[in-house]
């Protein structure tokens, strides 16, 4: 007749509101779209690092044209016939752009992906670096 009562069920319950309430919020956190990347500046090279994950050499696409840099890769499923138990990451083909700060050589641009990371170096052009004046 009476049924029992689990305090769990309106732990999640808050939850879920909460997170719609933020989800549909104008005010809600900035959306970071895929690949997430980590751009580090070195002496004077800029290195991008993009999480990868299952991605192969032939599906990223890299591109420079004046000082942005576009990613561009294809995430494949990889459970073709089965059906997910979960899922959380996402498939299809992902673009992300990157404003870079100063000018760089596009003849020294390096590329690699090694275990899920792709790993871009590019080396500040010879008209930004900093040169010394001599005083006479």
């Amino acid at each position: 007749m009476f049924g029992t009562y689990d305090l769990f069920d309106d732990v999640f319950a808050l939850r879920n509101l909460v997170d719609r309430f933020f989800d549909e919020a104008a005010f809600s956190r900035q959306r970071v779209d895929f690949p997430y990347v980590n751009i580090y500046e070195k002496d004077d090279e800029i290195l991008v690092r993009a999480i990868a994950p299952g991605v192969k050499a032939e599906d990223v696409d890299v591109q420079l044209i004046d000082n942005t840099l576009t990613i561009e890769m294809t995430c494949k499923e990889d459970y073709a016939n089965q059906p997910y138990l979960r899922k959380e990451r996402e498939f299809g083909t992902f673009r992300k752009s990157i404003q870079l700060p100063y000018q760089v050589d596009p003849n020294k641009v390096d590329a690699s992906l090694n275990n899920g990371i792709l790993t871009i170096k590019l080396s500040k052009h010879e008209a930004v670096k900093p040169r010394k004046i001599m005083i006479k």
